[in-house]
C-alpha cells in the first residue's frame, strides 16, 4: 500500500528552496545539510543553476522530519527506503499535522528535566535546533522553556538542581548556535552585556542569537560587567550599538553602574535596554536617550532594520 502511494507522487522537479521550506517547515539550511551531508534528497538543477525539488522530495523531507520528531537521528533515517521510513514513523503524520510541534518539544524537554533524564532533555533541544530556524526556536521553544522552568521552580514543582540542569543545557545550546552564524566582513558589530550586579544572562544570550541570525557581528561580554569594561570593549571593537539586559528588580548597585556607563559613553553609541525589569530603570534610560526594548519581537524588528 505504501509503495503505491509513493509511486503516485511526481518526481518532476518544480519547487525552489523557498517553497520547500514553506511546504516542509524545515529551514533552508537544514534542507541543504540533509542533502549534502546525508544525501536525503537529490534535487536537480535548473538551467539557471537553481535547485529544484519534486513532490517526492517534499514528501520525503516531511517523513524525515516526523522521524526526527519521534526521536530518531537524521544519520540513521536519511537513506532509508520510503516504505521503511513510513513504517518507522507509523501514525505520527496525523499527530504532527494536528499538534503544536513547539508545545510537544517543550513538554518532552520539561518531562525529561523532571525525571533528571539529562540525555533525553539534551537530545530534545538538539533535535529542535535541527528542525527549527533560530528565531522560531528562540521565541517558541527556548524562551517559553526558561519561563516555565522558573515558574515551576517558584511553585516548588522543580528543585534547584532541576533549574541548574535545564539552564546548563540551554546555555550550552545557545552558545553553540551563535557560533553557527559567522558574520560577513562588513557586518555591524553589536556589544551585549549586563551591568555590574546583574547576574542573569539568558535574556542576553537570546538577544545574541537573534542578532547573529540577522547577520550582526556579535560581541558577547556576558553578565555582571563593570561600566568601564563595557565601554572599553565598545571602543576597541568600534561598535556603535550596545545591548543591555536587566532582569533583577530595582537595585542600587545596578542603577549606579548604568549611570556610570552613561557618563562614559558618547552620544554616538546607541544603547538598547531589554529584560523584564528594564522599566524599573526607565528614568535613567530616558534621561540618557537610550531605548527600552519591549520584548524579543521588538528587538528582532530593530535588528532586522
Amino acid at each position: 500500500m505504501n509503495r503505491s502511494i509513493n509511486e503516485s507522487i511526481s518526481d518532476a522537479p518544480k519547487y525552489r528552496i523557498g517553497a520547500v521550506t514553506k511546504l516542509t517547515g524545515l529551514s533552508a539550511d537544514v534542507v541543504r545539510v540533509w542533502e549534502r551531508r546525508y544525501g536525503a534528497v537529490r534535487p536537480v538543477r535548473s538551467q539557471g543553476g537553481s535547485r529544484l525539488y519534486s513532490d517526492a522530495d517534499i514528501m520525503r523531507l516531511r517523513q524525515l522530519r516526523q522521524a526526527i520528531d519521534k526521536g530518531h537521528s537524521i544519520g540513521r533515517v536519511a537513506n532509508l527506503p520510503g516504505d521503511e521510513l513510513e513504517h518507522l514513523i507509523g501514525d505520527s503524520r496525523q499527530r504532527a499535522d494536528v499538534a503544536d510541534p513547539y508545545t510537544a518539544v517543550r513538554e518532552r524537554f520539561l518531562e525529561a528535566i523532571r525525571k533528571m533524564d539529562v540525555v533525553t532533555a539534551d537530545a530534545e533541544l538538539s533535535r529542535a535546533a535541527t528542525l527549527f530556524p533560530a528565531r522560531p526556536l528562540i521565541k517558541n521553544i527556548i524562551a517559553p522553556i526558561l519561563t516555565e522552568v522558573g515558574e515551576r521552580w517558584s511553585h516548588r514543582e522543580l528543585g534547584v538542581a532541576h533549574e541548574h540542569v535545564a539552564s546548563n543545557l540551554v546555555r550550552g545550546l545557545l552558545g553553540s548556535l551563535i557560533r553557527l552564524y559567522p558574520p560577513s566582513e562588513h557586518a555591524e558589530p553589536l556589544v551585549l552585556a549586563t551591568p555590574a550586579g546583574e547576574r542573569h544572562e539568558f535574556g542576553l544570550l537570546l538577544a545574541a542569537l537573534l542578532a547573529a541570525s540577522r547577520g550582526w557581528r556579535v560581541i558577547y561580554l556576558g553578565a555582571d560587567l563593570p561600566a568601564a569594561e563595557t565601554a572599553h570593549a565598545l571602543r576597541l571593537s568600534g561598535a556603535r550599538y550596545l545591548a543591555l539586559s536587566l532582569l533583577t528588580p530595582r537595585d542600587g548597585q545596578i542603577a549606579k553602574d548604568i549611570q556610570e556607563l552613561a557618563s562614559i559613553l558618547g552620544p554616538a553609541t546607541r544603547v538598547w535596554v531589554g529584560g523584564a525589569e528594564a522599566q524599573e530603570y526607565r528614568e535613567i534610560i530616558e534621561r540618557n536617550g537610550w531605548l527600552v526594548i519591549r520584548d524579543l519581537d521588538d528587538l528582532d524588528d530593530r535588528l532586522r532594520r
